[in-house]
């Protein structure tokens, strides 16, 4: 059985070096909105730190410098468009990492099920075919979930630490485990500053170089031109609840207009125009809190249960083809994520809930966030997904074999 399941997993590994050919015939595939910003980043990196008139300076603040620098690396050896075999590897990686995981907990049989799993998820799959950085994020979240349940807290705090030069996610990773520390733990102090001590070091660099360039301090301004993009669906929402036309552009794409909106220009300087988005994004948070609630509720649905469209049209795919992988992905997300559900409702019913179905939900908490939702921010949760389906069918095939021997 071990060598069936071998060679399904050397088969499926296989299938996606296939799809990376594919992806790499067209641009409309491994290339983004994202990743045309990341790639002018990484053509000159010195953009992140001797900046100090921001023309179009949301890009420089927006993005955090690690993926920039690794393709900046990168093109120095091969083409750009290459940079997708980076994925390839991270994803390789990551279900390395998540084996490990999963025979923390399962036996062999279930530990190889879920890596044929993780394999088959599309969601992680166009990705991996894309300039972008979920799957390397992907990896460091996972490589952090690992050695912190292994208890090698200063490891699982370099692997957030790096996380956090490449998504402002990292920053909220750290408060998420600290807070499992303190409900888990009696004696926490020493293992916290393990935790946090390289994250700390390298957040508070990126937050003082950036007090240096444009004298006001942050660790990335997505944070706020989420928020602001956040208050003024809410606003919209309160006022005609309409979810298909909301009167609402998000001012990361749309600088021109904010800048018109605020009464600004681009000639101004840069802490007028950092301290009047920070201003605008945090005086209005408290505001329409209910509006807020249906907003988060609503994104957390379409991250949930969304599934993503890659353009593979042109690259010899037919309509058929194209019908079977999204009718796939579709039933894939509806069993995936009705059993966290449903994990959920078991957890609280027993009063005891496992620390990766905690990493979900705070993480499912934080980019509801985000207006309209985007099944994309899945991506890094998509491996403690499948640590809680085989968690779930273990338990469900244990019960009934309880039940026949009775």
């Amino acid at each position: 059985m071990t060598n069936i399941f071998r060679t399904s997993i050397g088969f499926l590994i296989l299938i996606r070096v296939w799809f990376l050919q594919i992806a790499l015939k067209s641009k409309n595939i491994y290339l983004t909105k994202d990743s045309d910003h990341y790639i002018e980043l990484s053509e000159d990196i010195n953009y992140f730190f001797f900046n100090d008139n921001l023309i179009d300076y949301w890009l420089s603040t927006f993005r955090l410098p690690g993926y920039p620098v690794v393709l900046n690396i990168f093109s120095n050896f091969l083409d750009i468009k290459y940079a997708v075999y980076i994925n390839f590897v991270a994803d390789l990686v990551t279900l390395f990492l998540l084996y490990k995981l999963l025979s923390m907990y399962f036996e062999s049989t279930f530990t190889y099920i879920g890596c044929i799993i993780f394999l088959t998820n599309t969601n992680i799959l166009i990705s991996s075919t894309q300039i972008m950085t979920e799957s390397l994020s992907t990896m460091l979240l996972v490589a952090s979930y690992y050695y912190f349940k292994n208890q090698r807290y200063f490891f699982s705090g370099i692997f957030i630490a790096l996380l956090s030069i490449f998504k402002p996610l990292g920053i909220y990773l750290i408060i998420i485990y600290v807070l499992l520390l303190i409900f888990e733990n009696k004696n926490f102090t020493k293992k916290i500053l393990k935790l946090i001590i390289l994250p700390v070091i390298l957040i508070s660099g990126i937050y003082v170089n950036n007090l240096i360039q444009y004298e006001s301090g942050f660790y990335s301004t997505s944070s706020y031109f989420h928020l602001q993009w956040f208050n003024n669906a809410s606003e919209s929402i309160c006022k005609n609840y309409d979810f298909n036309n909301l009167n609402v552009s998000e001012p990361g794409y749309a600088f021109e207009n904010w800048l018109e909106m605020e009464g600004l220009s681009k000639t101004s300087e840069s802490k007028i125009l950092i301290e009047s988005l920070k201003t605008d994004a945090n005086n209005n948070l408290f505001k329409n809190i209910h509006c807020k609630a249906i907003s988060m509720i609503r994104s957390s649905i379409w991250n949930m249960f969304g599934i993503r469209r890659a353009s593979w049209t042109g690259v010899g795919f037919n309509s058929i083809t194209l019908n079977f992988i999204i009718y796939f992905s579709l039933i894939y997300v509806v069993i995936i994520n009705s059993i966290f559900i449903i994990s959920i409702y078991k957890s609280l019913k027993n009063r005891k809930i496992n620390s990766y179905i905690i990493v979900i939900l705070l993480y499912v908490l934080i980019t509801s966030t985000l207006p309209f939702g985007n099944s994309r921010t899945r991506v890094l949760i998509e491996p403690l997904l499948i640590v809680t389906f085989i968690d779930s069918v273990k338990n469900i095939i244990s019960n009934r074999l309880n039940e026949s021997n009775l």
